[in-house]
């Protein structure tokens, strides 16, 4: 008796797929410089993450405009990260310095 095509395939498919391993998420970094967000606005994919690190010498943080994340105060070299699950716009400001404005688009 001879494998048929789909015997020889399967164990194929999953070594396939173990090798390659789903698509790893990416981490952007968006810096806090001279009171400003850098970039203002980033795309990113589905499940990849933002790092919000503050290089400014006065205390920062970050509120979603939809209320998806609030940071407590970042000190200078602080961060925090928003892992963002799906597709949408996300508006940004800064807690203390509310001029300070950013969007994440997620598609």
């Amino acid at each position: 008796m001879h494998p048929t095509p789909l015997r020889l395939l399967t164990p194929l498919a999953v070594a396939f797929a173990v090798l390659c391993g789903p698509a790893s998420a990416a981490t952007v970094t968006v810096t806090i410089s001279n009171f400003a967000f850098v970039p203002a606005e980033t795309t990113i994919a589905a499940g990849d993450t933002v790092n919000f690190v503050n290089s400014d010498d006065t205390i920062h943080s970050l509120v979603a405009d939809q209320g998806m994340f609030h940071s407590a105060g970042l000190d200078t070299d602080g961060s925090f990260s928003v892992k963002f699950p799906q597709a949408g716009t996300f508006a940004f400001h800064c807690g203390l310095h509310p001029y300070m404005v950013g969007k994440v688009i997620v598609k």
